[in-house]
């Protein structure tokens, strides 16, 4: 069988992407090589090993994991069910943070501090120091072994940063950061429950859920901020779209003289706060 066939039935049941990506993983070839060697022949070892890669991905397995990476801002993780796949809605972190970062208040800064939290597979916490040598960045979780993961993504992709395993800001309470942006589970156990079934199955609950309303992370980092007496000019995260007024009330409470936006995705719906020291 040629890889044209093989293609061209994934096309037809709407998985194309998906096909051509594992059969570039099958391989051992990027994406675009499978596409401009269409006319090759699928020797019936890598059917096979095809095959059963598809009944995986039939069954609800993520891609991500089976491939074993994922692309994140136009780099390339490591992924496993040890920690959450990134998604493309999370790369506006990513941006604003880039953004924030060049803005005249840090112009006289040699560098620019900033901590992820729940960095996860470290993918803002890398996405953010290939992108700027002016950030200094470090990044807490508190699974070992997303840290694991985020380690080996750094070595992988030669940034520079700290990984450092522990409970939110808890084990870095007596530094100082210019910039907080933290992507933490927000999905809620008895409110705010919108999760799929197959994420659900396969992702860890740990960077999944974040207490009966989703926003109890929050609610701890917030308290933290104020604990530790740190003074961050920003801090940024994503939330689930229906949450946003309930996010609001936290950051009022929280922070009552500092700014607060709302941004939306590429869908419109509601996902990211900014929020501003005044």
């Amino acid at each position: 069988m040629r890889i044209f066939d093989v293609l061209s039935k994934a096309k037809n049941d709407k998985k194309l992407l998906e096909a051509e990506l594992l059969l570039a993983y099958i391989l051992g070839k990027g994406k675009e090589w499978v596409i401009a060697h269409s006319d090759d022949d699928v020797s019936v070892d890598d059917m096979k090993k095809f095959h059963d890669l598809w009944i995986r991905l039939a069954a609800g397995e993520p891609l991500a994991y089976i491939v074993g990476c994922k692309e994140f801002y136009g780099l390339n993780f490591l992924v496993d069910n040890r920690v959450l796949i990134p998604r493309p809605e999370t790369e506006f972190l990513v941006e604003e943070v880039l953004r924030l970062s060049r803005l005249d208040r840090f112009a006289s800064k040699k560098s620019v501090q900033v901590v992820d939290v729940g960095t996860g597979c470290g993918a803002v916490a890398c996405s953010l120091a290939k992108s700027s040598d002016v950030l200094a960045v470090c990044a807490v979780d508190v699974s070992q072994d997303a840290c694991d993961v985020a380690l080996k993504n750094a070595s992988n992709l030669g940034c520079k940063i700290d990984v450092i395993c522990g409970d939110l800001l808890g084990p870095v309470k007596d530094r100082s950061f210019d910039i907080i942006v933290a992507n933490l589970p927000y999905i809620g156990i008895e409110k705010f429950d919108f999760v799929a079934d197959d994420v659900a199955k396969y992702e860890p609950d740990v960077a999944l859920y974040g207490g009966s309303d989703g926003l109890r992370l929050y609610e701890r980092m917030f308290a933290q901020i104020l604990e530790y007496g740190m003074a961050p000019r920003y801090i940024l995260g994503e939330f689930g779209f229906l949450q946003a007024e309930a996010l609001r009330e936290l950051v009022i409470r929280f922070f009552p003289n500092s700014n607060l936006e709302i941004k939306q995705d590429l869908s419109g719906l509601d996902r990211n706060f900014i929020i501003t020291s005044l």
